[in-house]
């Protein structure tokens, strides 16, 4: 197996998040995330909050210091002497809770997994998915990157984006380019691998979020925080959009072509009409229920 890791930021991106997450790098969902005192305290507060708030820690499961240290390891690279000071204070304030530990499947089982680090620490890596050529790629949301796995040789590479892309997902086409969804410079991004050419598709949604390819050809896609739906027609870049209910998610084609939405700030999903754009909405049962994906 090989040992985990994500790649440094370039300054450009670091500074980006770094004012990105100030605002709300010390609160959880609107509250003030305060951390036990003690050593360590200061170094947490001022290189954790850098990238994600602190609620990550409070809420977390825990672990011991080695799984405290390689988590640790996977974000940012420290000089021994703050990693183990950190990793201490974390270990200390926030243990291992084993109540929340799953529970197993009785029985003999083999399991394999190979980790593969990718080239760039702190990029988020994220939504992977296989090409038709049997590549894997995957978006690094933070770095604005989008990257490409050889499963059977390991070998990685990286491609960069427009800096203020942060895309959130990828999608492969069947002539092999990559689109991505640029969740923060509202566009929709198609990368030709074999040039290394972008060409970007402005929206009129702040955030494209999720994508599907329809069996018509055109790529539909979600907008959680602009509570948009839209469609793309590669052929002619025409696309459009329309105003839906609250935080729009994961979507999914069915097998008789009609286009399902999840709303994760509802209980709800919709069908939508991949002609009219039309939406009819169906409620889950559980009225707490957030649903993301399909």
């Amino acid at each position: 197996m090989q040992s985990r890791s994500l790649s440094i930021l370039t300054v450009t991106s670091f500074l980006y998040l770094v004012l990105a997450a100030s605002a709300e790098a010390q609160r959880g969902r609107g509250e003030e995330v305060r951390l036990p005192a003690g050593a360590g305290q200061k170094l947490v507060q001022d290189l954790c909050a850098q990238c994600h708030g602190l609620n990550r820690i409070t809420r977390s499961s825990g672990y011991d210091q080695i799984r405290w240290r390689a988590l640790i390891d996977t974000m940012m690279a420290l000089p021994d002497a703050q990693a183990i000071t950190i990793s201490k204070y974390l270990t200390e304030h926030f243990p291992e809770q084993p109540g929340r530990r799953p529970t197993l499947v009785p029985g003999d089982a083999s399991i394999e997994i190979t980790e593969w680090m990718v080239p760039t620490l702190g990029q988020r890596s994220r939504d992977p998915i296989q090409a038709p050529d049997g590549s894997i790629w995957w978006t690094g949301m933070w770095a604005s990157l989008a990257g490409r796995l050889d499963p059977k040789t390991g070998e990685m590479e990286e491609f960069h984006l427009p800096p203020s892309a942060r895309p959130h997902s990828i999608l492969p086409d069947v002539y092999g380019n990559i689109w991505y969804m640029g969740n923060s410079n509202a566009t929709i991004g198609k990368l030709d691998p074999t040039t290394g050419i972008i060409t970007e598709y402005p929206t009129e949604a702040r955030d494209p979020h999720t994508a599907v390819f329809h069996p018509n050809g055109n790529l539909y896609f979600t907008a959680q925080q602009a509570s948009m739906l839209g469609r793309l027609n590669p052929r002619t870049g025409e696309i459009t959009e329309i105003q839906t209910e609250t935080r729009p998610y994961g979507i999914q084609v069915a097998s008789n072509g009609t286009i399902w939405v999840a709303y994760n700030g509802t209980n709800k999903i919709g069908a939508l009409n991949p002609q009219t754009m039309d939406v009819r909405y169906y409620e889950v049962p559980n009225e707490e229920s957030r649903i993301r994906r399909l």
